[in-house]
Formats: C-alpha cells, structure tokens, sequence
C-alpha cells in the first residue's frame, strides 16, 4: 500500500513539473481600432503591442468591418515597428458593410523583424487620393494559426469567424 502511495505521489509531481513547462500559446484576441485614413497614402498606425512568436508563420490578424468610404472598399494594413520598419507583407483588405461581424478576417505573416517585438498595425488608402476616411475594425497581433504552407503571405476566413 505504501509503495502504491509512493508511485502514486510520484506520479502527480512529475505531471505538475510537466505541466509547468508547457508553453504558452497566443489568443485569438480582438483589439479594436478606430483611426482616420490620411489623404496622399500617408500612414495611420494603432499604439504598439508585443509580439512574442518567433516564428514568421504565427499569423497576426486584421478586420475592417467598417470603411467611410463605403461597404468592399479597400485599406492596406501592414506590421510596423514604432521607428517605421514595415515588419510583415501587406494586406489588402476588404470593408464590411459596417456591422462589427461583417468584414473578413484577414490572417499575415509576420516578417522576421516582427519575432519577439514590440509592433503596431498601420494602414494607408489603396490609393493615391487627396480625400480622407475614418476606418473600424479590430486587430490582434499574435493569432496562434499558423498560416497553412499552401499560401504564400496570407489566407481570409469567411464571415463571421
């Protein structure tokens, strides 16, 4: 009976070390961001948020459910760091028609600039105009999806995940 207890508490102590060491993964979050879109194709980025992956494939995410300038319009939002070093491609991303489920999340790569760092979504108009426009969505930095081998820089969901 002793040795049962024995093997017993041995067996939860190595389970606890264990479980201590799992790595910890990063949420799906959904940080919402609300910026004017600058005329010219001038940048508007949100405040920094770290990026802890290191890997390049660890997606980080953008949705714009809302564009002034109207419902399947287009923004290009990017990773940068705070001294303006474009860290992942850029996407090209399609507006909602204004409802915060409406619009499609957009899943990037980072670039290896974007491993273990502090970084900021930025966005400019998809094209060269003198107008400006006010832009909603939400963003997350570090997704935890791994971006599938068969896409090259980026993958969109449907509507509505």
């Amino acid at each position: 009976m002793k040795k049962v207890r024995v093997i017993a508490l041995g067996t939860i102590l190595a389970c606890s070390i264990g479980l201590g060491t799992l790595p910890v993964e990063a949420g799906n979050e959904n940080s919402g961001y609300s910026f004017m879109i600058k005329k010219d194709q001038a940048n508007t980025s949100t405040g920094t948020k770290y990026r802890q992956t290191t890997t390049e494939r660890n997606t980080w995410k953008v949705r714009m459910y809302f564009s002034q300038e109207g419902t399947n319009t287009y923004t290009k939002y990017w990773l940068e760091k705070s001294n303006g070093m474009n860290v992942s491609p850029a996407a090209k991303v399609t507006a909602g028609s204004g409802g915060e489920k409406s619009g499609r999340n957009h899943y990037v790569k980072g670039n290896a600039g974007a491993n273990a760092a502090k970084v900021r979504l930025t966005a400019e108009n998809n094209n060269y105009s003198s107008s400006t426009y006010t832009v909603d969505g939400y963003w997350d930095e570090e997704t935890g999806r791994i971006l599938p081998g068969q896409y090259k820089t980026y993958y969109t969901t449907e509507y509505n995940k």
